[in-house]
């Protein structure tokens, strides 16, 4: 790489030598360019020796890259400058002086899933009382950590948090209910601490804090680090949080030297939900009033349109921005070279989502040279599908000669994870290929999920869901449908699945010593039914790999082993190797990552195992840790990149489409932290007069002018005026009426016109089909036979889930909040029968039921299966007593009249049997032969929202039920949440149980018609399907 060319302000910021100096670098600027002339040019100026440079990065990329680009320049075997993340300069210095403040500087560094599987370990030695939910504390501790995250980068150390909480009122049952929950936060912080103390580890957080206390407690090691380094510079710094502005601040120190450059452009401040404080970049000249300014503003990335709409819409942050605190000029231009093209913004609007990514995949096409070939696929009658469900129909056409692009050229910026969707469905029905970027790591790629229920099912023979994912992998030649005819007959036996193949193969998996004919012959007429002659071979396959794998665990073989074997043996990886494509190629490498993650992990834990490793797997995928694939192999594919607008920073493509832009969507709600922490302890000097609304629009407003600002020479916004199957129309973005300088509303206008309604004809015949089921729809009609309010919910939640729970019938294991759920029902059933027969016994001969006899009871239906620990269920059983206990004092009165409990009912909706139970029915009064009752339905868990309540219909559909079927007259009803004891009264008027009947009838006709779309989002992480659904947003 040879000498860089650079303009005159870019000159100026390398060569520049009197101080402190702040470079406002726009965006494509060639800010990257600047830091490592800067560093090449001190270092041949003589100002400093490559060592006594540090420059400080976020990312190990962005640390790589500049240290690549420095080589290239520099001389072989020179001195090299200290270029490194935050983080990475903080684990050093304390490895090598933290013995000072006396930490241990062989510490582990714990990875967010390892400081959670840390936590969990001492789950029971933690302070918490109160807080620790009663069932899977996976949230719970996922918000801790995070509120310990933001603790740590507010400078805030467990003592000063203490001392905080001790200040507070505590006169009112509020204010004394408030202490105790942040003296169990506190408390817990400071337990954390010395949790890792004790044990040698540490968390990236107290990187940087551990770091500043050694500063601060030891001059003289702050001196000698400030006499190592004459210069400092840090990167993308409006993207620093409070502690790494401090660690700055002391490394800089009052004097002149070290010289401090900081590189940012506020407008690009995007990372606040990390922590970050824009504020930094915004107040830097209050801090180092004497620092000289520069600002770039010539762009070499896109074209002059693009870049005037983007300044017209970030104008609209003002007066928060540095183009007015600093008086000057961020107008940026273009020096690129383009063709004449004046149409280089283009705003998209359809009726549905669907029609906008279906007009998406059409430009897409156009833009690429398959224009022409749109009406031809459309007339084409049939198409060809590969094994993952995309069309071939471009594999097998050349592109035009108007094709001006390449699909790799272009980029889909969505605002989350789960709106590229519906977009991918478009693109598979069309044959347009695509690759997914952005925060969706190793672990959810489809060959990364195999491998990992290979080793789920080595684990635990009884995880049902893995071995679905196991099964279903194309090697063994077995479909889903079959699949669904096993757990059928699995179920009638009451075995697992495996524990079925092994009955029909006469074979105990790793227990014997088998011969290969042992799995290749089998007598089944059963099977010999249910499989094609490919499948039996298949499973017999598999069955044989897993008796190899399970003997050599208990030999205590090693992982890279056991999954190498697997991988040969079982011919996986010839299925890559067969088929020379980049996607193949890239697989092939993604797995070669795995292995050499697989020997790092064996590497570290000597002392490990295979159960062990699955552990942390699955905490990782739990909490959305995957290390990040290679992203120089994805450039290699040439195909669409999808990727959320936050991944597509310090990227750039020729062509972008920023989607979905409509109010709720672009920008989205503020999402606030579970566990925040108290306004006293934030020390980031915040913008003044700016509401909490306020400051997440104008960072939605960044976030799209960095999408905006990807794009070099065409700027798509699109939008539709409906989304889901939402009946209300939605508003367009505030941000496109900005980033056009003009009212959009007319164009959001419904105009019905012939390409649209053909459109969405099209779209109803060939796309629909990829959200479809697994299953033929005659096979999902037979199954739907039986229908409950249980699984309505599901289904309006997510339909993919309803599908993998209810006609695949995937199995699940249970969890802690069922069985304390099912404990805490039949334990009030049996209690309200005692009351209900000694209401009906003559002269009180059969006695009320006692506070004692509910106890007995409650013990009597105790549930243990599902929880994680013998100590975790009898923390539970403990609680769930003084619960009932509480319920028996406070809730019960002898007043209440049951005349019905657990009543089982079914009724016909459609062709459905609609069935399910009610808790309880109450006698109010009988008025000439007919009974007023009350419906009460009780709830374990936390209370619902008052909203979720209004929109809930369970007790609507359950008092239509009690009139038609049981002619009973409902005048009421409640939910009764037991472990708090509150009652909330549910609207059963006559036009909410219409509106639940309806509901129930719609939702049983999409289920007939095999409308199985996946919904994701955050409720994804807590799935019992996450790890075989490929849409789920982890």
């Amino acid at each position: 790489m040879g000498q860089v060319n650079l303009n005159e302000k870019q000159k100026q910021a390398v060569e520049f030598n009197n101080g402190d100096l702040l470079i406002i670098a726009g965006a494509g600027t060639g800010k990257t360019s600047v830091i490592t002339e800067r560093i090449i040019y001190i270092v041949n100026k003589g100002w400093a020796k490559p060592s006594e440079i540090l420059a400080l990065t976020f990312t190990e990329k962005a640390a790589q890259e500049m240290q690549t680009r420095i080589d290239e320049r520099m001389e072989y075997g020179y001195d090299e400058p200290y270029i490194s993340t935050f983080h990475s300069f903080c684990d050093h210095i304390l490895r090598e002086e933290g013995y000072n403040i006396g930490l241990d500087g062989s510490y582990s560094l714990l990875s967010t899933a390892q400081a959670y599987i840390f936590l969990r370990r001492h789950l029971y030695d933690m302070p918490f009382k109160t807080l620790l939910p009663k069932g899977n504390p996976t949230k719970f501790l996922n918000d801790f950590l995070k509120h310990v995250s933001r603790l740590q980068d507010e400078d805030v150390s467990p003592e000063e948090y203490i001392k905080y909480v001790k200040s507070l009122p505590k006169s009112t049952d509020a204010q004394q209910e408030e202490f105790t929950r942040m003296n169990e936060l506190a408390e817990g912080y400071k337990k954390y601490a010395e949790l890792k103390i004790a044990e040698s580890k540490v968390d990236f957080g107290d990187l940087i804090l551990l770091a500043i206390k050694l500063f601060r407690e030891k001059p003289n090691i702050l001196e000698k680090y400030r006499n190592k380094f004459k210069y400092i510079l840090v990167d993308e710094f409006q993207d620093t949080n409070y502690t790494q502005n401090v660690l700055v601040n002391i490394l800089k120190g009052d004097g002149q030297a070290p010289f401090l450059t900081v590189v940012g452009d506020d407008d690009q401040a995007i990372y606040k939900f990390r922590g970050a404080a824009i504020s930094n970049i915004l107040q830097f000249k209050e801090k180092y009033p004497k620092a000289h300014e520069i600002v770039l503003t010539e762009n070499y990335r896109s074209k002059q349109e693009i870049l005037d709409s983007a300044h017209t819409l970030i104008r609209h942050n003002d007066p928060n921005r540095l183009e007015v605190t600093e008086k000057i000029d961020k107008s940026l231009i273009a020096r690129g070279v383009f063709d004449d093209d004046k149409d280089s913004v283009k705003l998209i609007v359809s009726q549905h989502e669907t029609m906008e990514a279906e007009r998406v995949a059409e430009e897409i096409m156009k833009l690429t040279g398959y224009g022409e070939l749109v009406k031809l696929r459309e007339d084409s009658g049939s198409q060809t599908f590969d094994e993952k469900g995309q069309s071939t129909f471009l594999d097998s056409q050349t592109p035009g000669k108007d094709a001006k692009y390449k699909f790799s050229d272009i980029a889909i910026l969505v605002r989350a994870n789960a709106n590229a969707d519906v977009f991918v469905q478009e693109f598979r029905n069309k044959g347009i290929r695509y690759k997914l970027g952005g925060s969706r790591g190793l672990y959810f790629r489809e060959e990364i999920k195999n491998l990992i229920a290979f080793l789920r099912v080595l684990t635990d023979f009884t995880d049902e869901v893995s071995m679905y994912k196991l099964l279903t992998m194309g090697i063994w030649n077995f479909s889903p449908r079959e699949y669904m005819e096993l757990i059928q007959l699995a179920r009638m036996e009451k075995l697992t699945l495996l524990e079925l193949l092994e009955a029909e193969w006469k074979i105990k998996v790793g227990e014997e010593n088998y011969s290969e004919d042992d799995f290749k012959e089998i007598d089944s007429k059963i099977l010999d039914k249910i499989l094609s002659p490919q499948a039996i071979a298949g499973v017999g396959t598999l069955l044989m790999l897993l008796d190899t794998s399970i003997k050599k665990v208990k030999e205590g073989r090693s992982l890279v082993e056991i999954l190498y074997d697997f991988v040969m043996n079982s011919r996986y990886l010839n299925e890559f190797l067969e088929h020379d494509t980049p996607e193949s190629i890239f697989a092939i490498s993604n797995i070669n990552k795995f292995f050499e993650l697989v020997k790092n992990y064996e590497k570290d834990n000597p002392e490990s195992n295979i159960y062990e490793y699955v552990d942390y797997l699955n905490y990782s995928i739990q909490i959305g840790e995957s290390p990040l694939v290679d992203s120089v192999d994805m450039d290699e594919l040439n195909a669409v990149n999808i990727m959320t607008v936050h991944s597509a920073k310090g990227l750039e493509f020729p062509v972008v489409f920023l989607v979905n832009l409509v109010s709720e969507r672009f920008p989205t709600r503020a999402r606030g932290d579970a566990l925040p922490i108290p306004d006293e302890l934030i020390k980031e000097t915040g913008i003044e007069n700016l509401d909490e609304k306020e400051a997440n629009i104008q960072e939605e407003r960044r976030l799209f002018y960095v999408g905006a600002t990807r794009a070099k020479e065409k700027l798509y916004l699109t939008a539709a005026n409906y989304y889901g199957d939402a009946k209300r129309k939605k508003k367009p973005s505030i941000f496109l009426h900005e980033i056009l300088d003009r009212n959009v509303d007319e164009d959001f206008k419904e105009k019905v016109q012939v390409n649209d309604f053909t459109d969405d004809i099209i779209h109803l015949t060939s796309i629909e089909g990829s959200d479809q089921s697994i299953l033929p729809s005659k096979d999902i009609f037979n199954m739907v036979k039986r229908f409950s309010y249980s699984q309505l919910n599901v289904y309006e939640s997510c339909p993919r889930k309803y599908e993998y729970a209810y006609v695949l019938r995937i199995p699940t294991k249970g969890n802690a909040s069922t069985a304390f759920g099912t404990t805490v029902h039949n334990t009030l059933k049996d209690f309200y029968t005692l009351l209900k027969r000694s209401k009906e016994s003559l002269g009180g001969m059969v006695k009320a039921p006692t506070k004692e006899d509910m106890l007995a009871l409650y013990k009597k239906n105790w549930v243990r299966i599902g929880y994680e620990s013998k100590k975790q269920e009898e923390i539970r059983k403990a609680e769930g007593r003084k619960i009932m206990e509480r319920y028996f004092d406070n809730v019960f009165s002898m007043e209440e009249n049951p005349i019905r409990l657990e009543e089982s009912f079914s009724v016909h909706f459609a062709d459905v049997v609609f069935g399910g139970k009610i808790d309880r029915i109450d006698l109010i009064k009988s008025d000439k032969g007919i009974q007023e009752v009350y419906i009460v339905d009780y709830k374990t868990g936390s209370e619902k929202s008052e909203g979720d309540i209004k929109k809930d219909l369970q007790l609507p559909l359950y008092a239509l039920v009690a009139e038609e079927k049981f002619g009973l007259k409902v005048v009421g009803a409640k939910y009764v949440f037991v472990e708090t004891g509150n009652s909330v009264e549910v609207n059963v008027s006559q036009d909410r149980r219409e509106e639940a009947k309806e509901k129930l009838i719609d939702s049983l006709e999409s289920i007939k018609k095999g409308n199985f779309k996946a919904t994701p989002g955050f409720v994804c992480r807590f799935c019992d399907f996450n790890s075989i659904c490929e849409y789920a947003d982890l």
